[in-house]
């Protein structure tokens, strides 16, 4: 009978200290603030941490070309855009005949803003009377360098210059690329000839138009205000090689 007692005293003991360890103590208010703030200024201090790596990148987003949405010029004879200007014309038209997404020779700036929007950048030609707008992304291609420029003098678009980006509106026969042939098949023999830098420059005044060669192909052609050819003069003057080099060139000048 005693071995009986004592061991369900036993029992009992045992049974209240696994009670006793198996109750922890429930942390204060204060105890929770301090586990709370704890943990919300590890997290800060991981997001602020520079010798945390992450695999997770943010990609410029893409351009997607487009098709620019033009308004069509009911006094133009032909929209560079729509129709393959040299085939149709043979040749025989001037520049204030055509339209360029919807702008032509002669527009003021305001309008040309209205019409095609800011453009991609204009670069500063150090003289107030002058101004160039580039356009690339803005009329719907995807590039670093101007598909076309346009040059106003007084706030008067003069001259339309394409370049080799501009060849996604161009129909035809009417693309930058043509050969030295091709042109003097449907142009004739130019006005004149120049030399700028690595490009030779074909100068149809009275048609007002201009095709740079880069080699023995159009690389980019100007379309400008049509004037009667009078013939041009030779005039020398320095110019810069690069490199340090001066060196006497002459170059042909318009007779206005």
């Amino acid at each position: 009978m005693r071995k009986a007692y004592v061991i369900t005293a036993l029992l009992l003991v045992a049974i209240s200290l696994a009670l006793l360890t198996g109750c922890k103590q429930a942390p204060s208010e204060d105890n929770q603030g301090n586990l709370f703030n704890e943990s919300l200024n590890q997290q800060i201090e991981n997001l602020t941490n520079t010798n945390i790596s992450t695999n997770v990148s943010v990609a410029p987003e893409e351009f997607k070309e487009f098709y620019f949405n033009y308004s069509s010029r009911p006094e133009a004879k032909y929209e560079i855009a729509k129709d393959d200007v040299f085939t149709i014309s043979k040749g025989n038209f001037n520049s204030t005949e055509l339209s360029f997404l919807g702008v032509m020779l002669g527009d003021s700036y305001d309008d040309v803003i209205l019409r095609l929007g800011e453009p991609d950048a204009e670069p500063n030609t150090g003289d107030q009377g002058y101004k160039n707008l580039d356009y690339n992304k803005r009329i719907g291609i995807n590039g670093t360098v101007a598909a076309m420029t346009l040059h106003f003098e007084n706030d008067t678009l003069t001259r339309v210059t394409i370049k080799p980006l501009f060849n996604k509106y161009l129909h035809g026969n009417t693309t930058l690329g043509q050969s030295k042939e091709y042109v003097y098949a449907v142009f004739d023999v130019p006005d004149y000839q120049s030399f700028l830098s690595y490009l030779k420059v074909f100068h149809y005044v009275e048609k007002g138009v201009e095709f740079y060669f880069r080699a023995k192909n159009v690389d980019v052609v100007s379309f400008i205000m049509p004037s009667d050819f009078k013939g041009v003069t030779y005039a020398t003057q320095q110019t810069s090689l690069g490199n340090g080099i001066i060196a006497n060139v002459t170059e042909p000048v318009k007779i206005e």
